[in-house]
């Protein structure tokens, strides 16, 4: 990947391929919705994303004077943005299957195709987990109902938590994802005022869908688009869920897990990280698609994640001619951009289990 002294960089891509491990791959990636992308550049072997922060400006409460006499230029006084620049170095990841000649022996290119949905499951679990580390560093938390700390944590999600968290973001100027849902004219459908991006684990799904105001994901109708793994909108906030195991921590609390929460004893219950983020809150290098180009030039946007495929060839290594490999590589990196947008709720969850 990297940039000495050339001016193209050879990078032969199957379209088809790479599209079909990205759809794989998005689904499996919750924590991506939302996130304002960042453009990654291969530039004298650098290898880092950067964002900027334009701070809101001071409101206006004077009304402006009436223009009179002699005027000089400027006619008006202006103020100086505040603009926080934010950087972050990319790291890349990637993993690798072996192709044996029993398996591609009869067609190599169907084959290697029918294990996309796999690499790209891999792919998105992968930059999943890695971008729920970045969410965990947010420092504004609320604890179920007004508990005191992690270990003080003896509840499930309730609306409350979730109008704490939007009351907190809505109190320094966040802005929410989603326009006013109005409704349709199909029966059974539901308006859905304008929301903040909820993601939480699987087990913590099956809470708020008890909470009062839930509206399913199947009653919005067909004037919203929605996200990979919504599941519905409760309090202002439209939830994604993930079976991320980053989510849940393990801590000492005053209920017993046989009370009704998960819990690996009777005196450990899982505590569960769920997030109510604003819009630019968290910057990543997005799962893109548009990646068709053979060659990039120097200063080119990189491809997040590419996929890479070798049919068998008689080397040393292999004389026989029997093995391929099927890759993929990509580069990632999350940045919380505005602290002030996210919040992290901590809670117990119901044990529904079998």
């Amino acid at each position: 990947m990297a940039i000495t002294n050339v001016a193209a960089i050879a990078y032969p891509v199957n379209y088809n391929l790479m599209r079909q491990l990205l759809l794989a791959a998005k689904v499996r990636a919750p924590f991506f919705n939302g996130t304002t992308p960042g453009e990654l550049t291969k530039n004298a072997g650098t290898a880092s994303v950067k964002w900027e922060r334009i701070e809101n400006l001071t409101k206006v409460t004077t009304p402006l004077t009436q223009l009179t006499g002699n005027l000089s230029l400027p006619t008006r006084q202006g103020v100086q943005p505040t603009i926080t620049p934010i950087t972050a170095s990319m790291v890349k990841y990637g993993n690798t299957i072996f192709l044996t000649e029993e398996l591609e022996l009869m067609s190599v290119n169907a084959r290697a195709s029918k294990f996309m949905d796999t690499m790209g499951e891999n792919a998105g679990a992968s930059y999943n987990e890695i971008l729920a580390t970045v969410y965990s560093g947010a420092t504004n938390i609320r604890y179920a109902s007004g508990a005191a700390g992690t270990t003080s944590v003896i509840e499930g999600m309730v609306a409350a938590d979730i109008k704490a968290a939007r009351n907190a973001i809505n109190r320094v100027g966040g802005r929410p994802f989603h326009p006013d849902g109005y409704g349709s004219t199909n029966i059974g459908t539901s308006p859905v005022r304008a929301s903040y991006m909820g993601i939480c684990h699987v087990d913590v799904e099956e809470d708020i869908r008890v909470i009062s105001d839930f509206v399913p994901v199947e009653s919005y109708g067909g004037y919203t688009e929605t996200y990979p793994y919504e599941f519905g909108y409760s309090n202002g906030v439209r939830w994604c869920s993930t079976e991320e195991d980053s989510l849940i921590d393990e801590e000492a609390s005053t209920t017993d897990s046989t009370s009704g929460w998960r819990g690996t004893s009777t005196t450990l219950n899982h505590v569960y990280s769920s997030y109510v983020v604003a819009m630019d809150a968290v910057g990543t290098v997005g799962l893109g698609e548009n990646h068709t180009k053979e060659a990039y030039m120097t200063g080119d946007m990189v491809p997040a994640i590419d996929v890479v495929y070798a049919p068998p060839t008689v080397s040393v290594a292999d004389p026989q001619g029997e093995l391929g490999v099927l890759s993929w590589k990509g580069w990632l990196v999350g940045k919380i951009l505005n602290s002030n947008w996210i919040v992290k709720i901590e809670t117990l969850a119901s044990d529904i289990s079998l």
